[in-house]
């Protein structure tokens, strides 16, 4: 009878079951602690092969693997199974960690990094969806707040180990650590994850990978590197005319075609696409506050540099353990998921608006009540905007569609990156080193991420809440 009632699209005994969702919890933590490590680490790995100027090269290979990989590795888990997809991407990033700690040379190393962000993005989605599958619909919030739990845990712990690591001389065992929670997770998951792949035969949509891979290289290569060449530079124009176009064609292509790589038809569903847009924006603050809150601190407050580097401390433990109970409550009702939507937007959107008018005068204090009050917004965030899409959509649509979600917030932390980048260049570019100059380009930076955010808001207040609340009605007169 209990199986008969399940809400859960894999149901599993009640042992295998933390098992997997341990596991999902291990690959989240190791995610994190590649990202965080890698970017602590990125200074002595390059200057130990005299490379310091490839530094951003580095970085932009990480997300453009990523980037690319997070939809498809969604769309292959579906086809494949998701056991399959977290067994050997979790292999190949394995593998490649230990390339970058032996890479011998330059090019070996940037083949290794780009393996691992290659190889993540491919699971990116898969703990989402897995925890998406398993849990009865009303534990799914619960479960995702587990998961931000862990992001927390491994970005902060991960740059905390690394950078002890490497202080002791063992840069090595720095750059191999994070490979320990993923073996396990590839463990837990290849033991005790059935085996989902899909039944009908389904044929792997070469021209549509083709296409977005084209389109995303021709849009992220230029907004990574468009700060720096000049935004008028005719490769960075080119490349961006080039990535639109190549857009326009994989949508006109994947519309037409009966198992694309992404399923246009999604965003044909109004509750689905809102939920994305919210994701999308609720995600556009984060580049403000990671980049330019330390350069707001040191350079117009005066603050210590180990001051600014702790502003997202009190933020960091706020997410550690918030997201879990936050899971809690919007798991007792429907018409909590807008609420929680709402929470996540507005706590973003007033912080940033009030960071938008940094004084040389301003308290330090200002910066770190704000950010603190953005864990808050990131812990509602984390579960309610994922669980609302999954429940929207077919069973068939889940892989695809959770990886679309994150594949909307990695973009979103792209373009946010460079409209901010082109805001403070122009704020600065009489004179990048004056302290006004500098003001007024982080305030700029500031008041467009809570102006993008209260959008973000005004989206949940006025289209999500009506759609959420109907499908509440609906499900209390079904039952």
């Amino acid at each position: 009878m209990a199986n008969e009632t399940s809400t859960a699209v894999i149901q599993l005994p009640k042992g295998k079951k933390n098992l997997v969702q341990l596991g999902a919890i291990c690959l989240t933590v190791s995610i994190a602690c590649y990202g965080l490590a890698l970017s602590t680490l990125i200074t002595p790995i390059l200057s130990s092969m005299d490379a310091m100027g490839y530094v951003g090269l580095f970085s932009i290979f990480s997300s453009i693997g990523i980037t690319i990989m997070t939809p498809i590795g969604g769309k292959l888990g579906d086809i494949f199974g998701r056991r399959r997809i977290v067994v050997i991407a979790g292999i190949v990033c394995v593998l490649c960690g230990v390339g970058i700690a032996f890479a011998p040379n330059l090019p070996v190393l940037m083949i290794c990094r780009f393996g691992v962000g290659f190889a993540q993005g491919a699971f990116m989605a898969a703990p989402y969806i897995i925890v998406g599958v398993i849990n009865e619909k009303k534990d799914v919030p619960k479960a995702m707040g587990f998961l931000a739990m862990a992001l927390s845990i491994g970005g902060f712990g991960g740059s905390i180990v690394a950078g002890l690591l490497t202080d002791m001389g063992m840069l090595t065992a720095a750059i191999l650590f994070p490979a320990i929670p993923l073996i396990v997770g590839i463990v837990l998951i290849g033991l005790f994850y059935p085996d989902d792949k899909s039944a009908a035969k389904q044929k792997i949509d070469t021209v549509g990978i083709l296409l977005l891979v084209a389109a995303l290289c021709g849009i992220l290569l230029p907004l990574n590197y468009g700060a720096t060449v000049g935004w008028t530079d005719p490769l960075i124009l080119g490349g961006l005319v080039l990535g639109i176009v190549f857009t326009a064609l994989l949508i006109r292509y994947e519309s037409k075609i009966e198992q694309p790589i992404i399923p246009v038809k999604m965003f044909r569903h109004k509750s689905y696409l809102a939920f994305v847009l919210v994701g999308f924006l609720c995600y556009f603050y984060r580049g403000a506050m990671d980049v330019y809150s330390p350069l707001g601190a040191i350079n117009v407050m005066g603050t210590s540099t180990t001051t600014a580097g702790s502003l997202q401390l009190p933020r960091t433990i706020v997410t550690m353990f918030l997201p879990v109970i936050a899971g809690a409550w919007v798991g007792k009702k429907k018409v909590n998921l807008w609420k929680a939507m709402a929470i996540a937007t507005a706590l973003a959107a007033f912080p940033m608006l009030a960071m938008g008018f940094t004084t040389p005068q301003t308290s330090v204090l200002l910066y770190f009540i704000a950010l603190t009050i953005t864990g808050v917004a990131e812990s509602y965030r984390g579960v309610s905007v994922t669980p609302a899409a999954q429940g929207c959509l077919k069973t068939e649509d889940i892989g695809i569609g959770t990886a679309l979600v994150n594949f909307a917030n990695s973009l979103a932390g792209s373009l946010a990156a460079a409209i901010y980048g082109m805001i403070y260049g122009a704020c600065t570019a009489v004179d990048p080193t004056n302290v006004a100059n500098i003001q007024k380009g982080v305030n700029a930076v500031f008041l467009t991420a809570g102006g993008v955010t209260v959008v973000g808001l005004l989206l949940v207040l006025f289209w999500v809440r009506p759609l959420i609340e109907k499908q509440a009605r609906e499900e209390v007169r079904q039952a």
